[in-house]
């Protein structure tokens, strides 16, 4: 038989799937405790409201993305293939999301960051890893004087080919911005 599951994470990952499919900001708590079969009162003896709630999940993110970064570059194949390998899983990942995007940025357009500075400053530091993770991936690449500039490049042109992944449901984002990142670090 297998251990029960907290409360706590049922609420958690009921909650991370509302998020992702409809954005942080459209779901309420009232829609996470009725998606998670549980009574009111597991709610807010788990959390003290959405924004610990949105923390928690943001934390957890972070972690998963973390893990998946240091993942890949433990092996991030050869050369050539090294960034069509990133955005090529990334492209079938948004696809098969249902067009959903970057949960973080999705997020941050949703909330009001001083009315939720938690949430605001885990979305800024998770990007801050996501750019650095970027640096080092192209610093496998390029001169190392050119590694903060061209990964820098690469980010933005990734963080772009996500957006707009997501708002034309459409795959060709990332092949372009692949073509100009691959451009930039000299691969084509």
């Amino acid at each position: 038989m297998m251990p029960d599951v907290p409360p706590r994470e049922i609420i958690l990952a009921k909650a991370g799937e509302l998020f992702h499919r409809k954005g942080y900001a459209a779901v309420s708590v009232d829609e996470v405790i009725a998606a998670s079969g549980l009574p009111k009162s597991e709610f807010h003896r788990a959390y003290s409201g959405k924004s610990a709630l949105g923390k928690a999940w943001l934390e957890r993110l972070t972690k998963r993305m973390r893990i998946m970064h240091d993942s890949f570059m433990e092996r991030p194949g050869e050369r050539e293939r090294r960034l069509k390998k990133y955005f090529y899983s990334m492209r079938s990942w948004v696809e098969a999301n249902g067009w959903r995007s970057c949960q973080f940025a999705n997020t941050a357009a949703g909330i009001d960051a001083e009315a939720e500075p938690d949430l605001a400053h885990l979305i800024d530091q998770y990007k801050r890893e996501q750019r650095k993770f970027f640096i080092e991936l192209v610093g496998s690449l390029v001169d190392d004087k050119d590694a903060q500039r061209l990964g820098t490049a690469v980010f933005l042109l990734y963080s772009g080919a996500m957006t707009e992944s997501q708002n034309l449901k459409a795959t060709w984002p990332f092949e372009d911005a692949l073509a100009a990142a691959e451009e930039l670090c000299g691969i084509r």
